[in-house]
């Protein structure tokens, strides 16, 4: 609706400026137009249409760069699939199979020609004639010799399809085959379609072996992976898990209340899949038949395909949409991504052995390949069951955690996943990096500070922090000082010899939070008396005194200005000059129970994290929301970025970390720049007379 109103009012301007009246300024204009693209940015960016948030983003960039589109922009691009390449082909795409390895995709169509693509650079390598009408399911085998193909009039195809040859033709279905699947060991093929019949049929000789009845037509089968089993899905609203050696019904999964278009085993065999036209996905134990999850769609469902791992389920809808589903039990059917691919009914979907590629075929003749990007945008792990209470990177890629079970390290490898490796047994509550990522601190629950060596993990210095646990520890920008948070003393250690050279007295309470600034004269620190203090770190003086009237939990400097953020439970997130003491702005009123800040090493952004859910980010200078990353239950109790600003870290009470990826949003192109390949790169044309964008129409 609001970029709705604000195309009106572009259209008003327009109309004005035509009639000769008073004509808007350029600027104006441009600001309009800037405003509209970031509404439809963020209005995608809700549906999940990452592609054209991406590109309205850009749009908007062009017109009047801002931290709000750069930020919507990022997010985009870091979750929008790629289209590898796209063509046209008179009449449907039918049906679409990668081969084992992922390097051919084969595709049947309403011209009855068998085509073979390769995946990497979209060449059609050959196009197998001999069927006489429409093609609806093709399959390989799983050694990758072999594909199969059927469609009307019933008869089933075999082809040498590296020799563009005709291997076997096996007649028996009275109708269209709709479905067709290999065994696991290659020697079975089975097929289902409009007779209503599931047949099992010899590879070798096309002699057919079994046969199974449904009460409708038959749309998918499935073998199990060890071969023993076969599941159908039908227009009877149900699938049936056959067991092929005695040649009876095992199980009837029901519950659907439309035609079942798809079905799929897990790996190792134990569950099922189900989608269907109801727009629910059913997951069912293998052994029991029981029925143990249900995600529910907002788009309706024509096709359906999903990994062996039962990670990503890929959808077609018959209003042209592609949506990926996270298919983890758990995860409730989460939607990842939208596409609005093709200009009518979606006909077939294939999902790549490698998990990240799929193919989509439209009843409008578009054949697309899209690729997943190569690193999650968010990856959600649970390492030991701990709730960490802190924080910090060592280097780059290495994080580490601190609890009160110890600490460990964690290596971030390629972007995908965190390896945790053992660390120290003690309790570590607070952390701290050195700025020349050679030391660590660790504050324990015993009142002490531990320096370790970052390498080795070894530790060279342990340091009395004073009466109760030590909740902060923080190093100067030269690394020379170490302050260690008391009760409710601060106490600062000369790191090269471990001697104390100062005591900072003031606070009433336990000390909570540290920070020097990046002169490394002022500390700041925010304690459980209600106040902030700065403290003149040369001459050990208080410096200035901030009463917030609630605990404070976390501070943080900007690093180019004497600017101060100051954060607790119940207080909003304020901005501080503590050269005069002056409150410079607060950062959303409703924002309280913070628990942590972490700045971007560059300042331009903060995050905050605590009660609420998610962590919130925001740009600084201006203090304006930029977004908020969710995906973590409970309260987020630590954050950080990774020293290149790559990457944001959050640890929250339901014990599982979250990586995010924040370099697309820390290090945009520039504003205007790459659009027409932007475009491209998701299959997306603007149409500028009416303002909008539109999915290509693929090449011919």
């Amino acid at each position: 609706m609001r970029w709705w109103c604000l195309m009106l009012l572009l259209a008003s301007c327009s109309a004005h400026r035509s009639s000769g009246g008073g004509v808007p300024d350029e600027a104006n204009a441009r600001d309009l137009r800037a405003r509209i693209h970031e509404a439809r940015g963020e209005a995608a960016a809700e549906s999940r249409q990452w592609s054209v948030a991406a590109a309205s983003f850009a749009l908007a960039r062009a017109s009047r760069d801002s931290l709000t589109a750069q930020w919507g922009q990022g997010q985009a691009v870091d979750r929008a699939s790629t289209l590898r390449w796209s063509k046209r082909i008179q009449g449907s795409v039918l049906a679409l199979a990668f081969t084992p390895d992922g390097r051919v995709l084969a595709s049947g169509h309403y011209d009855s020609v068998v085509r073979l693509w390769d995946v990497e650079r979209g060449e059609l390598l050959a196009e197998l004639k001999g069927h006489t009408a429409e093609v609806h399911a093709v399959a390989f085998s799983p050694d990758g010799r072999w594909l199969a193909s059927a469609g009307r009039p019933g008869e089933l195809r075999v082809w040498d399809w590296r020799q563009g040859k005709p291997h076997a033709v096996i007649p028996g279905h009275t109708d269209v085959v709709l479905g067709l699947a290999f065994s696991p060991d290659g020697r079975r093929l089975a097929s289902g379609g409009l007779d209503k019949a599931v047949r099992v049929w010899d590879f070798e000789t096309g002699a057919e072996q079994l046969r199974f009845e449904h009460d409708d037509y038959v749309l998918a089968v499935a073998f199990s992976p060890d071969g023993r089993r076969l599941l159908s899905t039908s227009a009877d609203r149900s699938a049936r898990l056959w067991d092929l050696e005695s040649r009876k019904e095992l199980h009837r999964l029901v519950g659907h209340a439309e035609r079942v278009v798809a079905g799929a085993f897990s790996s190792d065999g134990q569950r099922i899949m189900t989608a269907a036209g109801d727009r629910a996905v059913r997951f069912w134990d293998a052994r029991s038949g029981q029925l143990t999850d249900v995600f529910r769609n907002t788009g309706d469902v024509s096709v359906a395909a999903i990994d062996s791992g039962f990670q990503l389920l890929v959808q077609g809808g018959w209003e042209g949409r592609v949506q990926l589903v996270d298919g983890h039990e758990g995860h409730g059917g989460a939607l990842l991504e939208r596409m609005d691919a093709h200009h009518a009914a979606v006909m077939s979907v294939a999902l790549s052995p490698d998990g990240r590629t799929f193919a989509s075929g439209g009843m409008d003749g578009v054949l697309d390949v899209w690729r997943r990007p190569e690193f999650p945008a968010q990856v959600l792990l649970r390492g030991p069951d701990v709730w960490v209470e802190a924080l910090a990177f060592s280097q780059d890629r290495e994080l580490m955690t601190g609890s009160e079970e110890g600490w460990r390290r964690w290596r971030i490898a390629e972007g995908r996943e965190l390896r945790p490796e053992v660390g120290g047994t003690e309790s570590a509550v607070s952390l701290a990096v050195s700025p020349d990522r050679e030391r660590i601190a660790v504050g324990t629950l015993k009142g002490k500070a531990l320096v370790l060596d970052a390498r080795s993990g070894r530790v060279l210095l342990e340091l009395p922090g004073g009466n109760g646990s030590v909740r902060a520890v923080a190093f100067s920008p030269d690394g020379a000082l170490l302050a260690v948070a008391g009760d409710p003393d601060i106490q600062l250690w000369s790191v090269a010899d471990s001697r104390p050279v100062g005591l900072l007295q003031g606070h009433t309470a336990r000390v909570w939070a540290l920070a020097f600034d990046s002169t490394g004269r002022r500390l700041a620190s925010g304690s459980k008396d209600t106040t902030v203090r700065t403290w003149d770190v040369e001459r050990r003086q208080p410096l200035l005194r901030l009463d917030m009237g609630e605990p404070v939990r976390a501070v943080a400097f900007t690093p180019s200005e004497p600017h101060l953020v100051t954060a607790g439970m119940r207080q909003p997130l304020r901005v501080w000059d503590v050269t005069e003491g002056r409150l410079l702005k607060t950062l959303g009123e409703k924002t309280v129970g913070v628990l942590a800040l972490a700045m971007s090493p560059d300042g331009r952004f903060l995050a905050s994290s605590g009660m609420e859910a998610g962590v919130k980010v925001w740009g600084l200078p201006s203090g304006e929301p930029l977004g908020t990353l969710t995906g973590q239950q409970g309260f987020v109790a630590a954050l950080a970025f990774s020293p290149d600003g790559a990457f944001l870290v959050s640890a929250a009470s339901d014990r599982k970390l979250q990586l995010n990826r924040f370099d697309s949003v820390a290090h945009p192109p520039p504003a205007g720049a790459g659009i027409d390949e932007l475009l491209r790169r998701y299959g997306l044309v603007w149409d500028e007379a009416r303002f909008r964008l539109t999915p290509s129409a693929g090449s011919d």
